[in-house]
């Protein structure tokens, strides 16, 4: 009896999920160990299903102990009580028909609606909207704080800004412990790597890597804790003028060097650098926008100090003895050595200016150095001191000269951010430079050129996403391709698959809604979950198809075929649907994968719900027509 309809619908569901193999990239990579378990696991059920049930079947069902009831079942008379009238009143389905049409758009409308609304893209998501966004933050049990002060910070003051937000996470009731790195980076990871952490050396830097309790023994995430965390730790670094304090959650799938990213491109490289603060200064007025940074680099005094040795001939001073004197004023003197009680090796005892004073150009005046007569002789009077501004490193990408721009969202989707920044920044006008250009927006990326003026490419997680919508929906395209064909070669027909395949919509109807009900973001998990209901909610309109043809073959009318075709498959449908969304139902608490799992459970639902119903009075009129 239904043989042939679940061997075709195995084999879409084997179509969908190899059709995946078109994700590239790192997403590609993501999520490859679905693309090639779930046709495995399929193939797999397929050959149990038609080989070991049939065998278990007959060895534990015992005559007589499994007899079909008589009658109809409550389920099947509430089916016959709206199915029957449906059929025999055209305005009745005409209705119903509207009413699918209805929910499909309000459907579509919630995760399209922040980017039509009157009021525009930035701000809060509206009531009934659902926010899109690449892979929603997950639960880690950690977290990094990145401190980078200006290039002339000492040491100490960094170490001094890393204590005061050490002092700030032990007084957090889950932190665990944290490390503090001053001067050199933390252990690099992944999302390190992007960042171009392992740069970050020098007495400006400093990282604190924090670990959680474990997320099983704690009530707030770690996306929740971050989020609370925040505000205090930039009044830290309200603290120091010019310095910049990050606070870097581990990403829950490919990392980027930042949430939003600008890159900027142009012909002249201090322009570059101007336009470069203006559009940081943009950034800055964008709604949830926190931490924003540009690669431009500060200011550096260089100090040189020469010896004036016609100064110092006639002070009879020894240039070489200058020279010493010089050194040992910046770099310190050792005494001696000590011999601490029970250590066995010594301990040099050292002389030396702090080092926040060491560049303080006075210094010169209260340093003497003695001549051959025995005079002392202010080292000021035998040197010069040079101030000039050390060159600042210029950036390339592709050959072209390129700042970066960047911030962190606290809580917001970038895609909305992007889009009211590029809004705002395009056409910017850059006076006798003309205007600036934005791009990088569209599914296929672009490349910089300078010679056309100044340009903002976006990068960071917008890009990302751009590129997995893109591939997931050239995957969704070509798996309904080979599913239509497939069902054009079952049926021998090309518009009864158009017909069967009419499920796919009707899951729609349940993806997004579902969604907002359980207020997780729609992401590229949850376009995958989408993908798989093609494959999936189709099976459901082949088992009422193939019934109803069956019932017409044996001579009963087109009205009873499918009335009967979908009272008998219905209780086979719901206990499938169930199935799938109890199996999932374990994914939906996860951050990262719950998407998936929620576009499957509430697409099933939503489809067999209404191909119960639209799939029989569908081919009712095409039977009819035919």
């Amino acid at each position: 009896e239904i043989g042939n309809p679940t061997t075709l619908a195995t084999f879409t569901v084997v179509t969908v999920f190899l059709s995946l193999t078109l994700v590239t990239g790192m997403l590609g990579q993501y999520f490859y160990p679905i693309t090639f378990n779930v046709p495995v696991a399929m193939i797999a059920s397929l050959i149990i299903a038609y080989s070991v049930t049939p065998w278990l079947a007959r060895r534990f069902m015992r005559t007589g102990r499994h007899c079909g009831r008589s009658g109809q079942s409550t389920l099947q008379r509430i089916y016959y009580g709206i199915i029957t009238p449906l059929l025999a009143h055209r305005w009745l389905r005409y209705g119903f028909y509207l009413l699918i049409a209805l929910l499909l758009v309000l459907s579509l409308l919630q995760p399209a609606w922040q980017f039509i609304r009157p009021q525009g893209m930035a701000g809060a998501v509206s009531p009934l909207g659902l926010p899109l966004a690449f892979l929603p933050k997950d639960d880690k049990n950690t977290f990094l704080i990145h401190i980078h002060l200006p290039e002339t910070t000492p040491l100490e003051v960094t170490d001094r800004a890393a204590r005061e937000l050490g002092e700030l996470l032990r007084r957090q009731p889950y932190v665990r412990d944290y490390q503090t790195h001053v001067g050199i980076p933390a252990v690099i990871d992944f999302n390190g790597q992007l960042k171009g952490s392992g740069r970050n050396r020098g007495p400006q830097f400093a990282e604190i890597r924090v670990n959680l309790v474990d997320k099983f023994e704690r009530d707030p995430t770690s996306i929740d804790y971050a989020l609370a965390l925040r505000p205090q730790v930039e009044k830290i670094a309200a603290r120091y003028p010019g310095g910049i304090v990050q606070l870097v959650e581990d990403p829950p799938g490919p990392p980027v060097r930042a949430t939003v990213l600008a890159e900027v491109h142009g012909p002249d490289n201090e322009r570059l650098a101007v336009l470069a603060h203006r559009i940081a200064d943009v950034f800055k007025q964008t709604y949830d926008m926190a931490e924003v940074w540009a690669s431009v680099p500060f200011d550096v005094t260089e100090y040189q100090i020469r010896v004036n040795r016609e100064k110092a001939a006639l002070a009879g001073v020894d240039p070489a003895q200058v020279t010493q004197a010089v050194a040992r004023l910046l770099r310190g003197e050792t005494l001696a050595q000590a011999h601490p009680t029970g250590a066995r090796d010594t301990v040099p005892v050292r002389l030396h200016i702090p080092r926040e004073n060491r560049i303080d150009p006075t210094l010169l005046e209260r340093a003497f150095v003695h001549n051959g007569a025995g005079q002392t002789i202010p080292l000021s009077e035998v040197t010069e001191l040079v101030m000039s501004v050390q060159p600042k490193p210029i950036n390339h990408k592709d050959s072209e000269r390129v700042e970066y721009v960047g911030g962190e969202l606290a809580a917001s989707a970038p895609a909305y951010a992007v889009l009211d920044l590029d809004r705002r920044l395009d056409k910017l006008d850059l006076g006798e430079d003309g205007s600036l250009a934005t791009k990088n927006l569209a599914f296929n990326p672009v490349r910089p050129d300078a010679l056309k003026g100044y340009e903002l490419l976006w990068e960071g997680e917008l890009r990302l996403t751009l590129d997995a919508f893109r591939d997931m929906g050239l995957a969704l395209g070509l798996a309904l391709l080979v599913i239509f064909l497939l069902l054009v070669a079952y049926y021998r027909s090309f518009s009864l698959p158009l017909l069967a395949m009419s499920a796919v919509p009707l899951a729609l109807i349940g993806v997004f809604p579902g969604h907002w009900l359980l207020g997780t973001t729609f992401s590229a998990a949850s376009m995958v979950g989408v993908i798989a209901l093609a494959g999936v909610v189709v099976r459901n309109s082949l088992l009422i198809i193939d019934f109803a043809q069956e019932y017409q073959r044996q001579g009963h009318a087109i009205e009873d075929a499918v009335r009967e075709a979908g009272a008998v498959r219905l209780r086979p449908i719901l206990l499938t649907t169930l199935a799938i969304a109890l199996g999932t139902a374990i994914m939906v608490p996860d951050p990262v994968m719950g998407g998936l799992a929620i576009a499957l459970i509430f697409g099933s639902m939503s489809s067999a719900l209404f191909v119960v119903f639209i799939v029989p009075l569908l081919y009712r009129r095409w039977s009819t027509r035919s």
